[in-house]
């Protein structure tokens, strides 16, 4: 947890932030400071297991009980935030590793999806989605990440990549060079697949491990915050008021900036940018800054 510091680098901070745009136009940096929530942080930084996307679902859940999971594909395994949390509050942080890959041809398709309904003569002919082999099937579901978004009104077309290690996989899949709208029905929706491309590409083994950091969402706050927050003690009176300001509404200087609103910037400022939580007078706050562009 970082301490605010009086001795911060006011000079260099306040040069990084002037307005060099050349026209004249006073451009201001804006400070927000918004009341960060036990629950407002678990729904920021965290995952439900349950909503990890279908290409590592599985091997998250493994690694969540307490093993080692691998999950080998064209579509490695992801999570939103590095952080999951299961139905009873369990929080732990997700990490995976690329641990072989291996080359193989790709067959990339675009996806258009319609409703059955939309047809006014009925919907063409097309083959059920639990006709594919179960590989292709997963390979849809991977692309989408949440099978429910292809109920979406309007859903926008998307691409699927076939592409497998094994050969006993490649040759079994429904998906290959002069398929060109081949159609597939989903649940009430038709699936139009069409072959875009062939390309070389890579299908990677990802090993997924998961450790508990918190059994609470008040205990993944303050595990988030020492992670990533930084704590501001040891204030001048205008080092407060501008604190105080940003959290009422919002405080904003131009630059030059004040040494105190520079010394304030200083300290909340990361390599990424702002730290995303921050605790002052024994309360977290989400911070945001706006700089000039």
């Amino acid at each position: 947890m970082a301490l605010f510091a009086a001795t911060a680098s006011l000079t260099a901070l306040s040069g990084c932030l002037a307005d060099d745009s050349g026209d004249g136009a006073r451009q201001e940096t804006a400070l927000r400071l918004d009341e960060a929530s036990p629950v407002g942080v678990s729904n920021e930084f965290s995952t439900p297991v349950d909503a990890v996307d279908h290409a590592g679902r599985a091997a998250v859940r493994t690694a969540v009980d307490g093993g080692e999971a691998t999950v080998s594909g064209y579509y490695a395994p992801g999570v939103s935030a590095p952080y999951v949390v299961t139905d009873d509050a369990e929080y732990y942080r997700v990490r995976t590793e690329t641990v072989r890959s291996v080359p193989a041809t790709g067959y990339a398709y675009t996806v258009a999806v319609d409703s059955v309904d939309s047809f006014l003569l009925g919907p063409p002919s097309s083959v059920p989605f639990a006709d594919l082999p179960e590989h292709d099937r997963d390979a849809v579901r991977d692309a989408i990440g949440n099978a429910s978004l292809v109920h979406a009104p309007h859903y926008p077309p998307f691409e699927v990549t076939f592409a497998y290690a094994s050969a006993e996989r490649r040759e079994r899949s429904r998906f290959v060079p002069g398929n060109d709208g081949q159609r597939v029905e989903w649940d009430g929706e038709l699936l139009r697949f069409a072959f875009d491309g062939e390309r070389s590409v890579e299908i990677p083994t990802v090993a997924v491990r998961a450790d508990r950091v918190a059994s609470s969402q008040g205990g993944f706050r303050r595990a988030v915050g020492e992670a990533r927050g930084r704590s501001v003690e040891g204030l001048t009176p205008d080092q407060r008021a501008i604190l105080d300001a940003a959290i009422e509404s919002e405080y904003a200087e131009v630059a030059p900036h004040s040494d105190a609103f520079a010394a304030v910037i200083d300290a909340l400022s990361t390599d990424e940018g702002v730290a995303p939580l921050v605790r002052y007078d024994g309360e977290w706050y989400f911070a945001h800054l706006d700089r000039p562009d």
